[in-house]
């Protein structure tokens, strides 16, 4: 009996501990969940900044340096041809030689106009003893017009004035003789190298013949080459269009001519067929480096204060000009350019940046224009 009611007492308890139990799993699970429900979901606050990529901008001095295609002309070149006819006596220069101003370079045959020099000056003395005799007589007239007659002094005075003019005519004719019988040394205009000589003494030359040879002037020497319509509208506002500017030239084996160049002058048209503009600048020419007709590429440099040196890939251009996108201020922002050089792949822009300002490098849509932005990357390229 008594072993009975133990085993209902023991199976109460069992029932209960069941029951607690089940309750306890119950309410535990219950506010589990209720708290999960309540709880935020996290703890960072919403944004609409959008994350970029972008890069400081540093100013600083840029030289930069356009290049040009140019050639070599001679800003003299003379032909040396016979202002009278004659045989060529001698020949006192040869292909190569370099001469200068006043040197004799060929003599024609001269017996003739040193006789017709010689002609004109005995003429001169036969015209002095005449005009002497005729000036003695008309004098005498004069003294005694009282003694001779009025035929006699009108005579008298009409043979002094054509002794005159018989004497100015004998010095014109003397000075013409001389300046043929110069004529004779053909001598060199300029200093510079003469060209191909190819002459015998003996040939008969004449006006007509044309050149014998020609003589260039090499040192200075002078470089033609070309700017674009836009460039010289930049540059015309100079008073020297390269002003601040050097020049330079490399040669056709990539070696720096060592001398610079002085600018001389800009055309006075524009060519029509490629917009562009001749300009020639001079060049001291020791030697023989430079010789005309080669072609040289021109070196102009050129240094921009405070500038800036961007990447085309950054710059957009619309109805405006070109413009890039930056952060300024924590936002997006566009800043319009001012484009001083164009290189290959870059622009040199004139500083109009903030200090804080930091240049977009990928893409934006113009819609975002404004709106808040922070920097991903810093972009160092």
């Amino acid at each position: 009996m008594e072993n009975q009611y133990s085993k209902k007492v023991y199976s109460g308890l069992m029932l209960l501990l069941i029951i607690g139990a089940f309750l306890l799993g119950y309410f535990t699970f219950y506010f589990h969940q209720k708290s999960l429900v309540e709880k935020p979901t996290s703890t960072v606050p919403v944004t609409n900044s959008l994350v970029l990529n972008a890069m400081p901008l540093k100013a600083q001095d840029i030289e930069f340096t356009n290049e040009y295609i140019g050639h070599i002309v001679a800003i003299h070149e003379a032909f040396i041809q016979p202002y009278i006819s004659g045989y060529i006596d001698k020949i006192m220069v040869s292909g190569g030689q370099y001469v200068k101003k006043g040197d004799v370079l060929v003599v024609l045959e001269q017996s003739q106009y040193k006789a017709a020099l010689d002609a004109s000056y005995a003429d001169i003395l036969k015209a002095n003893a005449n005009l002497s005799n005729a000036k003695t007589y008309f004098e005498r007239t004069q003294k005694a017009k009282s003694a001779v007659s009025q035929t006699e002094i009108d005579n008298a005075k009409a043979e002094f004035l054509s002794a005159q003019a018989s004497l100015g005519q004998a010095n014109a004719n003397f000075e013409l003789a001389k300046v043929n019988y110069g004529y004779t040394f053909l001598s060199a205009p300029v200093d510079g190298i003469v060209g191909d000589v190819s002459l015998t003494k003996g040939n008969y030359v004449s006006p007509s013949s044309g050149a014998l040879f020609s003589i260039v002037q090499l040192s200075p020497i002078r470089v033609v080459f070309s700017i674009t319509d836009k460039e010289y509208l930049k540059k015309s506002t100079k008073n020297n269009l390269f002003d601040n500017q050097e020049i330079f030239l490399k040669l056709s084996n990539d070696e720096i001519f060592p001398n610079k160049g002085t600018f001389k002058y800009s055309d006075n048209l524009i060519e029509k067929a490629s917009n562009s503009i001749n300009i020639y600048a001079d060049f001291e020419n020791i030697g023989k480096t430079l010789m005309p007709n080669a072609y040289v590429t021109v070196l102009v440099k050129e240094t921009f204060d405070n500038a800036l040196k961007i990447s085309k890939e950054f710059i957009m251009l619309d109805e405006q000009g070109s413009f890039v996108y930056l952060i300024r201020d924590g936002k997006i922002a566009r800043e319009n350019l001012k484009i001083l050089a164009d290189g290959n792949t870059f622009f040199i822009v004139q500083n109009t940046f903030g200090a804080s300002d930091y240049l977009i490098t990928q893409t934006i849509n113009p819609k975002d224009l404004g709106k808040p932005a922070t920097i991903k990357v810093k972009d160092t390229k």
